[in-house]
C-alpha cells in the first residue's frame, strides 16, 4: 500500500497511461483449489521476473493480496438487491 501511496503522491503519476491495474474478483475454491491458484499466479509473475533491466523497461511493483471472506452460505459475498 505504501508503494501505491507513493506513486499516487507523484507529481507525474498518470496511473490511465502507465497501466496502474486494480482487479478484484471472489471465487469459490477448495483449500487444494486455492493453493494450485496461488502456485499459477506466482508461476506466471516467475517467468517475467527472469527479464533484465533495460533502457525500453519499466519496473512495475506488483502485489498479490488475499482476503478471505469468511460469510457463510452460497449467497455470501453478493449484492442483495
Amino acid at each position: 500500500m505504501a508503494d501505491f501511496d507513493r506513486y499516487l503522491a507523484r507529481d507525474d503519476a498518470d496511473p490511465a497511461r502507465e497501466g496502474v491495474v486494480y482487479r478484484q474478483g471472489a471465487v469459490w475454491l477448495t483449500d487444494d483449489e486455492f493453493a494450485e491458484l496461488v502456485e499459477e499466479i506466482e508461476a506466471a509473475i516467475a517467468r517475467r521476473n527472469r527479464t533484465a533491466p533495460s533502457d525500453d523497461r519499466t519496473r512495475h511493483i506488483i502485489s498479490f493480496v488475499v482476503v478471505p471472506d469468511n460469510a457463510s452460505g452460497p449467497d455470501a459475498g453478493t449484492d442483495p438487491s
